[in-house]
Parts: C-alpha cells; structure tokens; sequence
C-alpha cells in the first residue's frame, strides 16, 4: 500500500470531523472566516495569521456574540492556551504603538 502523507492542517482539523475540534477554535475560525466581520477581525493578506482591528470595538459586539464575555484579556489568554502568539511588526519595531490592531499566529 503506498503511504500518503497527509498535510499537516488534514490532520489536525480534517474537513468532515469538525464534531472534536475544541468549541473556542471551530468559533474563532468562523468568526475570522466570516466576510461579514473583516472590519473587525479578519485573515491577515498571507493567511498565515489573523488580525484583530478594533479591539475595543471586537470585545464589545462580537466576543459576547461567540463567547458569551466581552473580556478581551480572556480571550487572548485562551488563544495562548491553544497556541496562538501575538505578532511583533518589524516596521514598528516591537509592539504597534496604537493598541487597536492585533495580529495573531499558530505554528500550523
């Protein structure tokens, strides 16, 4: 039998079995998925990554919306939990000056 090494995102969320993966990552992946909140959150032009672009704003209308709490410092600690790391611009040198944007990376 040949042996077909799958792509790694296969393997960790395969198409049809949506049913194990954890609850908070199947929402924050319809959330920046969805065309409908881009202003708020949305993939970054790669799509490696995903930008938060109003925090205030993204922890007022939509994290209750998903998550029930507006508390954005929970939901960022959640998404260290699973792995997820802010992104450090280079062209700002460190952290963005303006708190507002956030960008956020996986290893996967």
């Amino acid at each position: 039998s040949v042996n077909v090494m799958l792509p790694v995102m296969e393997i960790i969320m395969p198409q049809q079995a949506l049913g194990n993966v954890p609850a908070f990552l199947a929402k924050l992946w319809k959330m920046v998925d969805n065309p409908e909140t881009d202003e708020l959150i949305s993939w970054s032009e790669e799509g490696t990554s995903f930008i938060i672009k109003n925090q205030p704003e993204f922890a007022h209308s939509l994290l209750p919306y998903y998550y029930k709490h507006s508390n954005m410092a929970s939901f960022v600690r959640q998404l260290n939990m699973y792995g997820f790391h802010k992104v450090l611009s280079v062209e700002s040198g460190g952290l963005k000056g303006d708190r507002d944007e956030i960008e956020f990376a996986h290893l996967y």
